[in-house]
């Protein structure tokens, strides 16, 4: 009888498992939720203790730029995607405390999710030492659609594409993903401590760069 029970649980399990991988993983993504949802009040209080019984208090103030006020929001937890953040209720940019684009809002709420910028697909500028290039990043590459540029002899640091929100910002500030050279991309991942920063969107024209930020 009870090996009749272990082999019911072995077969749910993995209808679960093959379920899991040909949804892309949206079972386990939405597990994952559910539980940092019920466990947001214990992190809270843990959080609570931790900070109440550390012997040295560390206030962080941190100010990015000069006429934008950051909001920061606590870090519940991380996957291979992306992070769970506590409370975030607007969509946009994520950046760490050194200002470094963590990723974009994918999900609000009480528990929102923030996809890695490294693992998302998005427009970027490669800034070399005489010309702009414009390129497209995706699954840790960058494509060059311009048939005129050599690849293999561009070289220059990469940031967000300008016409995004907040790109030009970035950019003025030095604020790279990473160098690109000899048709290759280094990465610069940053790191993520217990807060982030949220820079919220705006409304772009694409179609009219003079009208972008």
């Amino acid at each position: 009888m009870k090996i009749n029970y272990v082999s019911l649980v072995f077969i749910i399990l993995l209808t679960i498992f093959f379920l899991d991988v040909f949804t892309n993983n949206s079972i386990s993504r939405s597990l994952h939720s559910i539980l940092s949802a019920i466990a947001s009040p214990l992190f809270s209080a843990k959080a609570f203790l931790e900070d109440y019984f550390e012997k040295y208090i560390i206030i962080q103030n941190i100010k990015l730029f000069s006429d934008v006020k950051p909001d920061e929001f606590v870090v519940l937890s991380e996957d291979l995607k992306g992070y769970y953040v506590r409370n975030l209720r607007k969509k946009g940019l994520i950046l760490n405390e050194k200002g470094q684009l963590v990723g974009f809002v994918e999900k609000t709420g009480d528990v929102g999710y923030v996809s890695k910028w490294w693992e998302s697909e998005f427009p970027v500028t490669v800034q070399a030492t005489d010309l702009t290039v414009i390129g497209y990043y995706k699954d840790y590459k960058i494509t060059i659609p311009d048939p005129n540029i050599s690849t293999e002899k561009l070289q220059g640091k990469v940031y967000m594409s300008e016409y995004l929100p907040y790109g030009k910002l970035l950019k003025n500030y030095d604020l790279n993903l990473g160098y690109y050279e000899n048709g290759r991309f280094e990465i610069n991942i940053p790191k993520v401590s217990k807060k982030v920063i949220l820079l919220e969107n705006y409304e772009t024209d694409i179609a009219n760069p003079e009208n972008s930020e």
